[in-house]
């Protein structure tokens, strides 16, 4: 049997880290607020959390999806009263989000879950010299940029050649 090239095994990995990821999106979670929260609704609170006064063309940017997939987010967190819209006195155009007390208490949680989670990732990225770190982002903005090239062109209509 022929070894596995460096990168056909990289790849593989990678799929498998993708379908884990996949499985995990449709997996709910209490963050102590008595809401089940999908991942894509807790990871919206982060970036809301983390960026204060943030609008939804920006959070869109943030989290890397559509702003109508943002609205209908934001209308689920605000349901569940985690989240609130407000306009900034003189801006009667932009229309904020920022964490309700429920919400916040939820993306805390969400931190401290984090931090336990991945602290042993979080250890060994802070232990890296700088040149390790170069090729760990860079590998992963090539495989950031892959997805979004794949996205694209699943989203493009076909052109006949």
């Amino acid at each position: 049997m022929q070894d596995k090239s460096k990168g056909t095994e990289l790849f593989a990995c990678w799929a498998r880290i993708m379908n884990r990821m996949i499985r995990s999106e449709s997996i709910p979670r209490d963050f102590g607020t008595d809401d089940l929260l999908f991942p894509s609704e807790i990871h919206t609170l982060c970036a809301i959390g983390a960026l204060p006064k943030i609008n939804i063309t920006n959070l869109a940017i943030q989290l890397g999806i559509t702003k109508g997939a943002v609205s209908k987010l934001a209308k689920k967190l605000v349901e569940k009263r985690l989240i609130e819209k407000y306009r900034e006195f003189g801006n009667e155009k932009e229309i904020l989000v920022r964490l309700t007390p429920q919400g916040r208490k939820a993306y805390l949680n969400h931190e401290k879950y984090h931090n336990k989670v991945f602290s042993r990732i979080i250890r060994e990225v802070e232990e890296m010299d700088s040149d390790q770190a170069v090729f760990l982002l860079r590998f992963l903005g090539m495989m950031e940029e892959a997805i979004d090239g794949c996205i694209q062109e699943k989203e493009s209509p076909a052109v006949d050649s």
